[in-house]
């Protein structure tokens, strides 16, 4: 249609004769490979019919452009997991990918070479006329939605019509609420998920080769780099600026003094954004390089991008950022933090200078938590790799050394809080760097007492200087809360102290104020410190005298979870104890399996198994098999726990379904029940890990049972005739769709073929038995060819028989004496889809060979089973063989475009 369309709607039947006509021609300006059709060199075919193109024929072009690139995306109507299968949703644009491809770029052909051959021929610029197609399709007003829909095409249309396209984003960012930033949100985590930001970020990279565009590209870039973006993505506008200005691989063809005085400009105007690109040039830090987009049709970019081959040009640029960092406009401790990680990489006058301007900076700006901070940057990147130098005799590092000393020393909060909180920022107290580089050397016994009796010392000085209460705070300012509560209670405070520091504690775990998870994370510890149970219980109600029971119920969750404390919650009322174990937050108890056991109890009890089940999930074997199948049981009615609360994971389940399987006191129809509860858990028909637990015991029940094989089909698919079913296969209509998609997942599990002995050998008798049985009630449900394409899938699963070939010899008898091109269809399906996600080369050789295996195996069995042969293993040759054949299309339609 839209070739027709372009050629004055003339028939695609015409314009097929004559490509294939041109296509026989020697030195063919045309390619034709299996469907696809398309020209060898469009600039070259530009240039050959150049003196016959009319007027008309550029105003038909123009005015298809705008019609073919100002359709709308509908898969953008789906959810962005959904996009992906937009044409089984039938949201799809009328003209095709390749088409509306080849549209863009001869857009950009004809801006870029159309103006001296068309303007003063026929009196129309095509550059002109490119600039009004991208000003039509991006619009006015520009929404996200217009971008979305042009993703691919903006790298395009921002090469076609350069100052246009930066003139649209640059107003549409002077907005209130501007579109642009609609793409700027985190890719979904999703299988499918991509970023929305791909091509207008490669737009703008293409844009920034040439330095006529360079300064508006990175402006726009830096505006947009402000937005921080939350995703695993590399591709976000600073990286794209960063790739610009890296100094031995810059991604542009602007000179050193372009870019330098680019880069003042942005540290101008962004200045958070430009410190990031400027000290990302210098330093020890590793840089990968990687390439931007480069325009196609174009030259900007021509001869540019490449790593620097001499040191020259690039140790010229670092110079310059690292001067531009230093003599930076103000310093913060955040800037200075940073010149102070990559000072040992600077030369004696740049670290002098460093050295000046933190003096400056503490005497003049620094509050004393941030002096601390300081110190504490110095220790771990300068001063202590400085130590370890020493040993070297160098000179320069000596000197260096005593600098830090000097700043470190001048730098000492005054206030005792501020002087010792770098030992309780964080749980575990960064190595300095002497001790990173000879890290073998590392004693992490004698390191760990160390540490810990620097954080006593400390904590008995804030004490005695500022009170109990000091301890809380100091708690409060970093995430080493845990620490102080066991240091507290274990090395320090008398029993009295302790039960002060306790109240205080707990009275913010009672207002509920937003520092309560340090106090609660004290209180935990501090009680854990005490490990005899008798004076742990005289602690807790000597902090609990006055309070109510609900409370003290607030003590008692932060309390070990385990007898002890149960027994105390146990003389409360009923509503504190059922506030108790509603929040309570449970745990493995390593030594007693009866509390374990007990604990579940009451947590199921209190009707929270998925709590229950996080508790024992790592070590469910020793927990009674009969008490973990009621858990799970519980787990799958539901539970007052909140959601998103103890979600579960896919490994911990087969573990406890592991555990059940294999106990002797529960039915195989127990067992079989509860798979069937868990089946979207414990289900996965194609690319399951091996090993994986699956569900044996429903499968061995629908083996004894193939009534619930067809009460499967009856809950998936409907009747073929319209009619009603027997009321005993009926389903409410809220239930219909829920056991619908359960009955679709069940009938794909089955892995087992039914039909097995005692002795755990496939008969013939057995099979031909449950397949019968199956075939007959569906056949009176009006369900005969579906149940017959899913026992296929099922006999698929079958093994390699004995002399080699697949299916097995019980399999492919049955097959032959039952001959259902249904049952053969469902084999073929599930053959074909268990190949699952897979890695390919180029070409269809991976298909071939499986082709050469399944062929291999018909022509074996052509004489003993040839309904087998023909139908199944033929049909999966023909398959693999018409796939081999599309790879190849495909892989020599890549090559052909590249």
């Amino acid at each position: 249609l839209g070739l027709s369309l372009l050629a004055g709607d003339r028939p695609y039947d015409e314009l097929e004769k004559e490509i294939q006509s041109f296509a026989q021609l020697n030195d063919a300006p045309v390619w034709s490979i299996g469907t696809y059709r398309g020209v060898i060199s469009k600039i070259d075919l530009l240039y050959a019919i150049a003196g016959v193109v009319t007027s008309e024929d550029l105003k038909r072009y123009f005015s298809m452009a705008r019609m073919v690139l100002g359709e709308d995306d509908p898969a953008l109507d789906l959810d962005e997991d959904q996009r992906w299968a937009a044409s089984i949703h039938g949201k799809t644009r009328e003209f095709s990918g390749a088409f509306r491809e080849g549209i863009s770029e001869t857009l950009v052909v004809l801006a870029v070479h159309g103006g001296h051959l068309f303007k003063k021929r026929l009196g129309i610029d095509p550059e002109v006329q490119a600039l009004l197609v991208v000003r039509d399709l991006l619009g006015t007003p520009l929404t996200t939605r217009m971008l979305e829909a042009n993703d691919r095409d903006l790298p395009t249309y921002a090469e076609a019509a350069p100052e246009e396209f930066l003139s649209i984003l640059q107003r549409d960012l002077k907005t209130e609420a501007p579109a642009v930033l609609g793409l700027l949100r985190p890719a979904g985590s999703s299988l499918w998920g991509h970023p929305t930001r791909t091509g207008l970020l490669w737009a703008l990279e293409g844009l920034s080769w040439s330095p006529q565009t360079l300064p508006r590209a990175a402006f726009i870039l830096a505006r947009l780099a402000q937005i921080e973006i939350n995703d695993n993505w590399v591709n976000k506008p600073t990286h794209s600026l960063q790739s610009i200005f890296r100094a031995w691989m810059p991604q542009t063809a602007a000179d050193h003094k372009t870019r330098v005085d680019l880069m003042k400009k942005l540290a101008a105007s962004f200045s958070d954004v430009a410190w990031k690109i400027c000290i990302s040039q210098f330093g020890s830090h590793s840089d990968v390089g990687d390439y931007s987009h480069k325009p196609r049709w174009r030259s900007d970019g021509y001869g540019f991008g490449e790593p620097f081959p001499t040191l020259g040009p690039i140790m010229e640029f670092k110079r310059e950022m690292v001067e531009m960092a230093i003599n930076w406009e103000k310093h913060t401790l955040a800037t200075l933090s940073d010149l102070i990680e990559r000072l040992h990489d600077l030369d004696d006058d740049y670290q002098a200078r460093v050295w000046v301007l933190i003096k400056a900076w503490a005497e003049t700006r620094a509050s004393d938590a941030e002096k601390s901070a300081m110190r504490e940057k110095i220790r771990v990147t300068v001063l202590s790799r400085i130590a370890a130098l020493r040993g070297k005799r160098n000179a320069r590092f000596t000197a260096l050394s005593g600098r830090a000393k000097l700043a470190y020393i001048a730098l000492e909060p005054s206030d005792v809080m501020n002087k010792h909180d770098w030992l309780f920022r964080d749980t575990w107290v960064e190595e300095s760097a002497d001790e990173i580089e000879n890290i073998e050397e590392i004693d992490f016994q004698k390191r760990d007492a160390r540490i810990q009796k620097m954080r006593v010392d400390a904590i008995r000085e804030i004490r005695d200087e500022r009170g109990l209460p000091a301890i809380l705070e100091l708690a409060e300012r970093g995430k080493a809360s845990w620490q102080i509560g066991l240091h507290a209670a274990r090395d320090l405070l008398s029993e009295e102290e302790l039960q002060e520091l306790l109240r205080l504690a707990l009275q913010r775990v009672l207002q509920g104020n937003e520092l309560v998870n340090p106090s609660k994370n004290l209180i935990a510890a501090a009680v854990r410190a005490i490990p005899d149970e008798g004076n742990r219980e005289r602690l807790i109600k000597v902090v609990a005298t006055g309070l109510s029971e609900e409370d003290v119920v607030q003590l008692l969750v932060l309390s070990p979870f385990g007898k002890g404390t149960w027994k105390l919650v146990d003389t409360f009322g009923k509503a504190a104890q059922a506030k108790y174990w509603s929040d309570v937050v449970p745990e493995w108890l390593f030594d007693s399996d009866i509390e374990n056991n007990e604990g579940v109890e009451r947590l199921l009890k209190a009707g929270r198994p998925r709590a229950a089940f996080s508790c024992v999930r790592l070590r469910p074997e020793r927990l009674d098999a009969q008490v973990l199948f009621r858990l799970l049981s519980a787990m799958a009615v539901g539970g007052n726990e909140k959601s998103g609360e103890y979600m579960l994971q896919h490994y911990d389940v087969e573990k406890a379904f592991t555990h059940i399987n294999a106990s002797p006191l529960l039915t195989l129809e127990q067992k079989a029940e509860l798979e069937f509860a868990f089946l979207e858990v414990l289900a996965r028909p194609w690319g399951a890990r091996a090993g994986s637990y699956g569900i044996p015991n429903l499968e061995r029940y629908i083996e004894k049972h193939p009534e619930m094989f067809i009460q499967a089909l009856t809950w998936a698919y409907k009747r073929k005739d319209g009619a009603t079913d027997p009321a005993k296969f009926q389903v409410s209509p809220d239930r219909a769709k829920d056991l619908a998609k359960r009955g679709r997942t069940l009938l794909e599990a089955i892995e087992r073929i039914p039909g097995y002995d005692d002795l755990g050998e496939l008969k013939v008798d057995r099979l031909e038995k449950w397949i019968a049985t199956v075939r007959e009630v569906s056949t009176e449900l009006s369900r005969a060819d579906i149940a017959d394409l899913c026992i296929g899938k099922i006999l698929a699963h079958a093994s390699v028989g004995k002399d080699g070939v697949w299916p097995c010899e019980t399999v492919r008898k049955v097959m032959e004496n039952i001959q259902s091109d249904s049952m053969m269809e469902g084999a073929h399906i599930s053959v074909y889809n268990s190949r699952g996600a897979h890695y390919r080369g180029e070409g269809g050789d991976e298909e071939r060979e499986l082709a050469k295996k399944y062929r291999q195996w018909g022509q074996a069995l052509q004489l003993s089973h040839p309904y087998v042969s023909s139908n199944l293993l033929m049909g999966l040759a023909k398959t693999y063989e018409s796939q081999a054949s599309y790879e190849d299309t495909e892989a020599g339609i890549r090559r052909r475009l590249r």
